[in-house]
């Protein structure tokens, strides 16, 4: 056996594992389609995994930074954007759902976003009451986010999924 085959074969497997990772790639806009990835939900609703969405309806997908300096919004996000103006969600009109399965509005990022329901707690401070469902436990997470308030949103548990693909 040559001695530079146990390289090779090392550097294919290296090479070929970290291309079927989208995680490893995230966030980052394809065309329109928008990718992020969490690794674990403290506030609700949230989905784990590789998180795909299309940025349809007018939106148009861009990455937005993170707040360095907050706890739960410290991540840059691949979002679907109404406008590529930025807004201030302190003095924005608060979220709202559309169809029952996404919520728009001023995020946290300082974006006006088309989201998903679950990942609603990804990208705004306040989640509308529409995308909260299943049993949840009732808040009973005191508002917390890793030691910041987070308005005492409840924990809702798993939702149904609407991750995309």
């Amino acid at each position: 056996m040559p001695r530079f085959l146990p390289s090779l074969l090392l550097a294919l497997l290296v090479s070929a594992c970290s291309d079927g990772d989208p995680c490893s790639q995230a966030p980052r806009c394809d065309d329109s389609e928008a990718l992020n990835c969490e690794t674990a939900c403290t506030v609700g609703p949230c989905s784990t995994g590789a998180i795909f969405q299309e940025c349809d309806q007018g939106t148009t997908c861009t990455v937005v930074p993170g707040d360095r300096g907050d706890a739960r919004f410290y991540r840059s996000r691949a979002v679907c954007a109404r406008s590529l103006t930025a807004c201030d969600p302190a003095t924005a009109p608060e979220p709202v759902c559309e169809d029952g399965r996404f919520v728009t509005g001023c995020g946290a990022h300082h974006r006006d976003i088309r989201a998903f329901c679950s990942q609603a707690a990804l990208y705004f401070a306040k989640v509308p009451a529409c995308c909260v469902t299943g049993p949840g436990d009732g808040g009973t997470d005191a508002g917390t986010d890793g030691g910041t308030g987070d308005g005492g949103i409840p924990d809702a548990g798993p939702g149904p999924s609407d991750a995309g693909r």
